[in-house]
């Protein structure tokens, strides 16, 4: 029972390690998904400040090249704003995927935590039942010895 104590032991130790690595991704996927969000934060931060900026120019009229180009330039930045929300999207689904192995790694880990507890108790069970039958043995002997003892006299 020592050796599959011994093996379940190092199978442990590589899925402790197989969940390190799997939360270590997951780390980094979201920490990806946090940097996406605050990129789309600048952005639309970006293209308010730049809105406020143009009303506050435009009061003194605009003509119609600046128009047009305060135009391109918010439709720029909607079309940057929508691709930094795929690129959220795409980066929560990869958050997603990591998630999902790392609780398949935990499981795996919990297993073989579970099979190596038994173990123990089993373990401990068997050196309880033979410290008891030990016990029992001894005292039948010193009864035995003591029964002989007073046949004798």
């Amino acid at each position: 029972m020592a050796k599959s104590l011994n093996a379940m032991n190092m199978l442990l130790e590589l899925a402790q390690r197989k969940l390190n690595q799997a939360a270590e991704v997951l780390a980094k996927a979201n920490h990806d998904v946090a940097e996406a969000r605050q990129q789309l934060l600048s952005l639309e931060t970006f293209r308010q400040e730049y809105i406020t900026q143009q009303k506050n120019l435009a009061t003194d009229g605009v003509n119609i090249k600046d128009f047009n180009n305060y135009t391109i330039f918010i439709k720029n930045i909607d079309q940057a704003i929508e691709a930094q929300k795929q690129t959220i999207d795409h980066f929560l689904a990869i958050a997603k995927h990591h998630t999902q192995h790392w609780q398949i790694c935990q499981t795996k880990k919990r297993s073989f935590e579970v099979v190596i507890e038994k173990n123990h108790r089993q373990e401990q069970k068997l050196a309880s039942q033979r410290e008891q039958k030990q016990m029992d043995e001894f005292s039948s002997n010193q009864h035995r010895t003591a029964l002989a003892s007073t046949q004798r006299t």
